[in-house]
């Protein structure tokens, strides 16, 4: 099962990241074959941590909870507010097979639905997966995540690969989605790929 974690950094905390980062990095090498993807989301300038986001192949959430519970920087106190979520990749790329292009930058969008609108997603549904389709070289993933029992879609995960944020920006409003009024709130980060998830180094 597929899932997306969200954690944030403490503010005021880069010397604890890094103090941390040795065996924050340790912890992700035991982790390797569960990781889709894993990354800090930065300030839109790249030059400070915000949080981590990460997408996990794992058995069920109580796995994926006690993995964070684990993890260094969350045990060192740099981390907290952490959300899981079950996610269905449209996409099936992991940092091993993304086809990368050097030089782009990796942003992170997070969109959540507005109550109540599983009809305008389904009727928007057609020509979000076409426009998907055309921008898919610029696409890391996307998907949908759930709730916990799968039964109704919260929201739309998207990390895209763009040469600066303004273009990033034109590649997600011009979404469907997003000219359909389908969201509530969107949370627009640029991201990067984790040190040893890195093909180019970090």
């Amino acid at each position: 099962m597929l899932f997306i974690v969200k954690t944030l950094d403490k503010e005021n905390s880069s010397a604890l990241r890094e103090e941390l980062r040795e065996a924050h990095l340790a912890y992700l090498k035991l982790f390797e074959a569960a990781t889709y993807f894993d990354g800090p989301f930065l300030t839109d300038d790249g030059t400070r941590e915000l949080g981590s986001f990460k997408i996990l192949d794992m058995p069920d959430k109580a796995a994926v909870e006690q993995h964070e519970a684990d993890e260094p920087f969350i045990t060192g106190g740099l981390q907290y507010g952490t959300t899981i979520h079950r996610y269905e990749a449209q996409i099936p790329y992991t940092f091993r097979d993304w086809p990368r292009k050097r030089g782009n930058i990796q942003f992170l969008v997070l969109a959540y639905d507005k109550p109540g609108q599983g009809e305008l997603r389904e009727e928007l549904n057609a020509s979000h997966r076409a426009y998907r389709e055309s921008i898919h070289n610029s696409c890391i993933t996307y998907g949908q995540f759930l709730t916990d029992d799968r039964d109704q879609p919260l929201g739309t995960l998207t990390i895209l690969d763009a040469v600066d944020i303004e273009a990033a920006q034109v590649l997600w409003e011009n979404d469907p989605f997003v000219q359909g009024g389908l969201f509530e709130t969107t949370e627009f980060y640029r991201w990067r790929f984790g040190r040893i998830f890195d093909q180019f180094g970090a």
